[in-house]
C-alpha cells in the first residue's frame, strides 16, 4: 500500500520508454490516519514519496548482475559493490555517479531507482546516471540500468545524520509542536496533538552542553525511567511525534538531549533543548518533550526498510538529563517501525467534549458541556464533530453517542442522547448527514453494521437501546414499516449481545445471551461465531470462541482484518451494564480464533510481560495496576505495513499529562476545564501480528492515539476506511480506489480499474487470492495484496 507499483512484463525492450514515461506520484507525510500502507519495506516502499518510473516487481525485478552478454559484449554498471552515502542535514547532497558501458565502451542506458523516497536519478538515457539523495530518509535504494534488453541494479546505502540545539519554528511540523499562550495546552488535541508544553528552546550554557554530552551519572539513584512511550512499542509511519515523558525523584531538569537512531545506522539524531518556554508562564517542571515532528517523520520513513544485511531496523530512543551542571543517562528503549501508514478516519464517542454544547445538565463549575461523535482527520491536531450538535441549554436535543461505525466508511449510527430509544444514521460519504429514525426505537442501538452498511443485525444487550431479541435488517430502513429480513440458521428469540460482522461480512460474533442454536442454548457466558451468507441471510456453523466462568463476560468482539480471529473486551468486574467502562468496571482486551476457539490474553496490549508477568506500566498512588482498565477494542478493517492495528479504551495513566483517578470522566463531578485534571479515559493503539497461532500472544505495547481531545472522556473509537476514489484520482495505494488499482499516470499515482499491464497486483492492489500478487510472499486481505509483517 502506497509502495511503487511494478508490473512484471514489460521489463526488456520497453524500458527505455518506461522510463521516460512513467512518473509515480508522493505518499502523504504527516500525521493520524487517512493515508496508505507503505508496504513490507521491501523494494518499492515510497512511504515519503516516490518520483522513480514505472519498472518490474517481483522475481523479475532482481537480476542476477551480470548484464548478460551478446555478440557486442557484456553490459556493465559501474560501480558495481555497495556505496554508502552519508547525508547530513542542511550541508550539499552528496552524489553517487553511475557509468554503464557495453563491451567496455559508453552506452546510453536508461536509469531509475526502486526507492524514490530515497533518491533519484535522471532517466536518460544517458552513458551516467547521477544518484542525488532525497536527504528526507535513509536506507537502502537501487539504482536500476537498462539498455537493450538488460537490467542491472546496484546498492546505495544512505545515511541520514542531524543535530539540533532547541526548536526551529520554520522546519516542517515543529511549529505547531510550540506553544506560544496557556491556553493551548489544553486545547483540541493538546500540543501538537499529544499534550504537554511543546518543544524546548535552546540550551546555550556550556556547562549544561558539556553535562548533557558526558553524563557522569547513569540515573539509577536518581530512579530516572520512562513513563511514556513504552519499550518494545511498534509504531505506524505518518504518526504526529510522540511526547517523551520521563520521572526521577530530582524532578525537575535544566535541559535534556535526545538521539534517534537505527540499528543499521541508517538514521542518527540528536537534539538538544532546555525547557519550553511557556514554563515560564505555567511554572511547571521540565518533565516531557515530544520529538520534533520532521525528525520523527524522517526517523519512521527509515526504520523498518530494507537493510544492506537484511537485519531489521528499528528505532532507539535515548535520553539524557541534565540538572545543576550534572548529566544523568542515557536511559534507552527500542521500538520496531511497520513500514506503513494507518488507513481510515478513527470516529469515537466524546464526554465532556468543548467543541459542542447539548448536555441535559451542567458541569462542575455550572456550564454546559458537550457529547459528541467526533473524528480524527488526516495531520490533524484535534478531533472534529461528526455526529452532534449545539443545542439549548438543559436540552439535550444535540446529544449523540453510542455509536457504530461500517468498516468501508460509508455508515455510522448513533443514539440521541434526550432519549437513547433513537437512533440517527449518519451517511459519512455524504458530509455526514443525519437521518433520524423516530419509528424505530429501541431496536438499532449498538447493532452490528455490515461493511458496506447496507445490513444492521440488532443487539440484545444490556445496553443503550437494545432491541429485545436479535433480528437482521436491511440498512438504512425506510422511514416507516421495515420489518426484519427473514432469515435462517437463528431462532426467532435468538439474544446476541454486542454483535459485529467480520469485514468479508461472511462472520458474525456475539455475546450468547439468549435462545437455543442447535443444542447451545444461550446464557451469557459464551462468545460466539456464525458463518453469514449474505445471499440468503443464512446464519451457520456456531462456534465457540471464549467460555466465561465467575461472573465475567466475554463481548465488543471486533474481527481481524483477516476475518479468521476476533479481539473481544472480557469483563472482570461490572458496574450496571453487561459492557462497560464505569466504576467499578475492570476489563482486559482478549482474543479467539474461529478455527480452534483458544480465547487468549493480549498481555503485551493489557501492560503485562510476555507470558502475563509483571506490570511494565509506570504506576501512582491512584494507579497501582492498570493491565485492568482496558476496555472496547475495534479493529481497523485493512492490515498496515505487516500489523493488525487495534484500537481500545483505557483508563491507564497517560505518562504525567493525564494522571487523576482512573474513574474520573463525568464532567459533572471534576472541572474538565484545567489541564491538571485531563481525565485518563483515552484511546490507546495496538500493533497486533498477522497470522499469529492460536492461544499465543500477537500483541505489543500500545501507543497513544494523537489529536484526540485532551480534556474530554474518550471512547469506543471505530477505524473506518475513508471514501474510495475514482479512477484518475490521487492516490497512494489500490485499497484506497473504488476499482481496487492505484497505478502509475499522468503527474502521480492514479486510481485505475486495471494493474499495470493488466498483470500482478503490487502491495496494496486489489487481490482475489494471494497469487494475483506481484509478491508471491503476500496474503491477500480483505481483498487487497498486504505484506507479511515482522515477527
Amino acid at each position: 500500500m502506497g509502495m511503487l507499483r511494478l508490473p512484471l512484463a514489460g521489463l526488456l525492450a520497453p524500458l527505455v520508454a518506461a522510463v521516460v514515461a512513467g512518473a509515480c506520484g508522493s505518499s502523504p507525510a504527516g500525521s493520524a490516519f487517512h493515508g496508505a500502507d507503505g508496504g513490507d519495506g521491501s523494494i518499492g516502499d515510497d512511504a515519503l514519496g516516490d518520483d522513480s518510473p514505472s519498472l518490474p516487481d517481483g522475481p523479475c525485478f532482481i537480476c542476477d548482475g551480470s548484464g548478460g552478454s551478446d555478440a557486442q559484449g557484456v553490459f556493465d554498471v559501474e560501480p558495481a559493490s555497495l556505496q554508502t552515502v552519508t547525508v547530513t542535514a542542511g550541508q550539499m547532497m552528496p552524489t553517487v555517479v553511475y557509468s554503464a558501458t557495453l563491451g567496455g565502451s559508453p552506452v546510453g542506458a536508461a536509469w531509475t531507482v526502486d526507492r524514490g523516497d530515497l533518491a533519484s536519478i535522471d532517466a536518460g538515457p544517458s552513458p551516467t546516471g547521477t544518484l542525488a539523495p532525497t536527504g528526507t530518509a535513509g536506507g537502502l535504494v537501487n539504482v536500476i540500468a537498462g539498455y537493450n534488453g538488460k537490467t542491472l541494479q546496484r546498492p546505495v546505502f544512505v545515511q541520514i545524520t542531524a543535530t539540533q540545539n532547541g526548536s526551529n519554528a520554520t522546519a516542517p511540523g515543529e511549529s505547531q509542536q510550540i506553544a506560544s499562550t496557556v491556553a493551548q495546552l489544553g486545547a483540541g488535541g493538546g500540543v501538537g496533538g499529544v499534550g504537554g508544553e511543546g518543544l524546548g528552546g535552546p540550551v546555550t550554557d556550556m556547562a549544561t552542553l558539556t553535562a548533557l554530552q558526558n553524563p557522569t551519572s547513569n540515573g539509577s539513584a536518581q530512579n530516572l525511567t520512562y513513563l511514556y512511550p513504552y519499550d518494545k512499542t511498534v509504531f505506524p509511519r505518518g504518526l504526529l511525534a510522540p511526547l517523551i515523558q520521563w520521572a526521577w525523584t530530582t524532578g525537575d531538569a535544566d535541559a535534556i538531549q535526545i538521539q534517534l537512531k537505527t540499528t543499521s545506522g541508517s538514521f542518527s539524531y540528536t537534539g538538544t533543548f532546555g525547557p519550553p518556554p511557556i514554563l515560564t508562564q505555567t511554572g511547571g517542571k521540565f518533565i516531557r518533550m515530544p520529538i520534533p515532528q520532521d525528525v520523527w517523520a524522517m526517523a519512521t520513513n527509515t526504520a523498518g526498510g530494507p537493510t544492506p544485511n537484511n537485519s531489521p531496523d528499528q528505532l532507539t530512543l535515548s535520553l539524557v538529563v541534565a540538572k545543576s551542571g550534572v548529566g544523568y543517562g542515557p536511559i534507552s528503549e527500542t521500538w520496531t517501525v511497520a513500514p506503513g501508514l494507518l488507513e481510515g478516519t478513527v470516529y469515537y464517542n466524546s464526554y465532556g467534549t468543548q467543541l459542542v454544547k447539548n448536555s441535559l445538565d451542567s458541569d462542575y463549575n455550572h456550564n454546559e458541556y458537550g457529547a459528541a461523535v467526533l473524528g480524527i482527520d488526516q495531520g490533524a491536531t484535534a478531533p472534529v464533530v461528526v455526529a452532534g450538535f449545539a443545542s439549548p441549554p438543559n436540552a439535550g436535543t444535540g446529544c449523540r453517542v453510542c455509536h457504530v461505525a461500517s468498516s468501508d466508511g460509508s455508515t455510522l449510527i448513533a443514539q440521541q442522547g434526550e432519549n437513547y430509544a433513537e437512533t440517527s444514521w449518519y451517511a459519512l460519504k455524504n458530509n455526514a448527514a443525519e437521518t433520524q429514525l423516530p419509528n424505530y426505537d429501541n431496536i438499532f442501538g449498538w447493532a452490528a453494521l455490515s461493511a458496506d452498511g447496507s445490513l444492521a443485525f440488532t443487539n440484545a444487550g444490556d445496553l443503550a437501546a437494545q432491541d429485545s431479541v436479535s433480528q437482521l435488517y436491511a440498512f438504512p430502513p425506510a422511514a416507516t414499516g421495515a420489518t426484519p429480513l427473514a432469515v435462517t440458521g437463528i431462532p426467532s428469540n435468538l439474544q446476541a449481545g454486542t454483535p459485529a460482522f467480520s469485514p468479508d461480512t461472511k462472520h458474525v460474533a456475539f455475546d450468547f445471551l439468549g435462545g437455543t442454536i442447535g443444542t447451545t442454548a444461550g446464557n451469557g457466558t459464551q462468545l460466539v461465531s456464525m458463518d453469514f451468507d449474505a445471499t440468503s441471510n443464512t446464519f451457520s456453523n456456531l462456534k465457540v470462541l471464549a467460555t466465561m466462568t465467575g461472573g465475567m463476560r466475554a463481548g465488543l468482539p471486533s474481527f481481524f482484518p483477516t476475518n479468521d480471529a476476533v479481539a473481544f473486551h472480557y469483563q472482570i468486574v461490572n458496574s450496571n451494564h453487561l459492557f462497560d467502562t464505569w466504576s467499578p468496571s475492570l476489563a482486559q482486551i482478549w482474543w479467539s480464533d474461529l478455527a480452534t476457539g483458544t480465547a487468549s490474553d493480549l498481555y503485551a496490549l493489557n501492560g503485562l510481560n510476555a507470558g502475563g508477568g509483571s506490570s511494565y506500566l509506570p504506576t501512582a498512588s491512584n494507579h497501582p495496576d492498570d493491565t485492568k482498565y482496558n476496555y472496547e477494542p475495534t479493529v481497523n478493517p485493512v492490515s498496515t505495513g505487516g500489523y493488525i492495528w487495534m484500537i481500545f479504551t483505557s483508563r491507564r495513566l497517560y505518562g504525567s499529562v493525564a494522571t487523576a483517578d482512573p474513574y474520573q470522566s463525568d464532567p459533572r463531578n471534576y472541572d474538565a476545564t484545567q489541564v491538571a485534571n485531563a481525565t485518563c479515559k483515552k484511546l490507546w493503539v495496538a500493533a497486533i501480528d498477522l497470522n499469529a497461532k492460536a492461544g499465543t500472544d500477537p500483541s505489543h505495547p500500545a501507543f497513544y492515539l494523537p489529536a484526540q481531545e485532551l480534556l474530554a472522556g474518550n471512547m469506543r473509537g471505530f477505524w473506518a476506511l475513508a471514501p474510495c476514489k475514482a479512477d484518475g484520482m490521487s492516490c497512494t495505494a489500490g485499497d484506497q480506489c473504488c476499482n481496487g488499482y492505484c497505478e502509475p499516470g499522468e503527474g502521480g499515482l492514479v486510481c485505475s480499474n486495471t494493474p499495470p499491464n493488466a498483470n500482478c497486483s503490487a502491495v496494496g492492489d486489489k487481490c482475489t487470492t494471494p497469487a494475483d500478487c506481484c509478491d508471491t510472499t503476500n496474503y491477500c486481505i480483505n481483498g487487497f495484496c498486504a505484506p507479511g509483517g515482522v515477527q
